[in-house]
Order: structure tokens, then sequence, then C-alpha cells
């Protein structure tokens, strides 16, 4: 709806209907359409407002004073200060010195005679008795070490194979030593063989009658650890060998043992 302006009016009323704000300048108010017109009272009540504030401001600064006044003044009456006591003065009697009695000498104790000494009888010298010579201790006897028992037989010469040497499977392993005599028939000649099987120590050999002893391969061959280079030990002595009554077999070295010699059997 078009509507014509009011020149002569200018600044912002408030629509007396739906209090919404507009230019004083427009004749109808552009959100309800009903005719622009201010809203009454509206600077009244601003003033209004105002003069109240300034009303109770001024009331309160002329009250507040004398109530103070009169609240600390009922604190006063319900709390009374006391009063300090005003100390008193006490004298201390001073104390006079005590005098020291006299001392006063006790009488001399009369000494008491002694006992006049009886005579003692000195007894007449005994004759003291010759003592008898001492028979000197006999030598003790120092016991003999005792001898250790010589090996009835010496040791033994080994002859072959050369120590370190190195065989093959289809060669014939012998093992050669000198004699050291006639054996009884319970003393044999003890063959000793040793190696690493699986990272642990083995044993192995034989007795014999005889001065050499050839090692069967499908008894020791390939046992050593291919680590080792399929090393064996081995060294000779003489034996005495028993049986007891149950049939075990027990030995005892008759001789020291010979050199450990060494071969290779890859």
């Amino acid at each position: 709806m078009n509507q014509s302006p009011r020149p002569e009016k200018s600044g912002i009323i408030r629509c007396k209907y739906c209090r919404t704000s507009a230019p004083a300048r427009l004749q109808v108010c552009p959100t309800c359409g009903a005719n622009l017109e201010a809203a009454p009272f509206a600077s009244f009540k601003a003033g209004l407002a105002i003069a109240l504030i300034v009303v109770v401001f001024a009331a309160l600064a002329a009250i507040i004073p004398p109530l103070q006044r009169q609240s600390r003044q009922v604190a006063l009456w319900l709390n009374p200060p006391t009063k300090t006591p005003t100390p008193t003065i006490t004298f201390t009697p001073t104390l006079m010195p005590t005098a020291t009695p006299t001392h006063t000498p006790s009488p001399a104790s009369t000494a008491t005679p002694s006992p006049t000494a009886t005579p003692t009888h000195t007894p007449t010298p005994t004759e003291t008795p010759t003592p008898a010579p001492t028979q000197p201790n006999a030598p003790t006897a120092t016991p003999s070490p005792t001898a250790t028992p010589t090996p009835p037989f010496g040791s033994i010469t080994l002859l072959g194979p050369e120590d370190s040497a190195r065989f093959e499977k289809d060669r014939e392993l012998k093992l050669s030593w000198e004699p050291v005599g006639q054996l009884a028939d319970d003393e044999w000649y003890a063959v000793r063989l040793n190696w690493l099987q699986d990272g642990v120590r083995a044993y192995g050999g034989t007795n014999t009658k005889d001065t050499f002893w050839i090692i069967p391969p499908e008894q020791y061959y390939g046992l050593a650890d291919l680590g080792t280079g399929r090393v064996y030990e081995w060294t000779v002595f003489v034996e005495k060998v028993t049986t007891d009554d149950t049939g075990s077999t027990s030995g005892a070295p008759l001789s020291p043992p010979t050199e450990v010699r060494i071969f290779f059997w890859p």
C-alpha cells in the first residue's frame, strides 16, 4: 500500500498497536498496517523511572549513616567491652642469711692397748729327701714310609701307526706295540679307544694276548663326530682280569698306560 510521507515529522516513533519502531514520517505502520501513531506515555514513563531511581538513592544516602550508628550502639549495649584490671604491685620480702652453727669438737677417744704377743713355736727343720735320678725317655720309633708297589710290568712302547695317521674305511687299521714279557692266564694287553660321539665322550677297545689289534670297521667306523674329523684316541697297558662267583669281571692295571696317540678315520 502506498503511503505519502509526512515530511514535517522526523525521527523514530513506536507504534501504539504493535509496539514496533518505525520512522515518524510514515502515516501507516509498516508492520501491522494501522495508522502510525506514537505510543502514549513512552517518554513520561522513562522520565518517571529516572526520577524514582534518584529519589531512592537520595533516601538511602540519608538513612544509612543513622542506621550504622544505631547498629554500633546496639552492639556495644549487647557486648560491652571488658575493663582491663590494673596490676597490683606485690612486695617480695628479702630473706636474711642464716647463721652457720659453730662446730663443737668431739672428745678424743682413748687408745686401746695392743694385746701381748704370744711366743710362736719354731718347728725343727725336717731333712729334705734327695730326689731319685730321672730315667731318660726312650726314643720314639718313627714309622717307616710305606713303599709304593712297583707295577710288575714297565711301560709299553707303541709301534704303529704314527700319531695323527689317516685311514680310509677300506684300509686295514692295525694298532701294534712291543711285548713286555710273558703274560699269565689272567693278564692281558688292554687296548682302549675313546672318541666324541654326538658331543659326548664314548669308549671302546679290547683285551688281547697278541701285541696288535686290528680294529673291526663294522664296530667303530663312522662313530666319531664329523666335526672332529672322525678322530679317535688310543692307548695300551697290561691289565689283570678276575672273575667272581657271579661271573662279573673286573680289571686292575699292571703297567702304566702308554702315550696317547690319535688317528683319523673319515
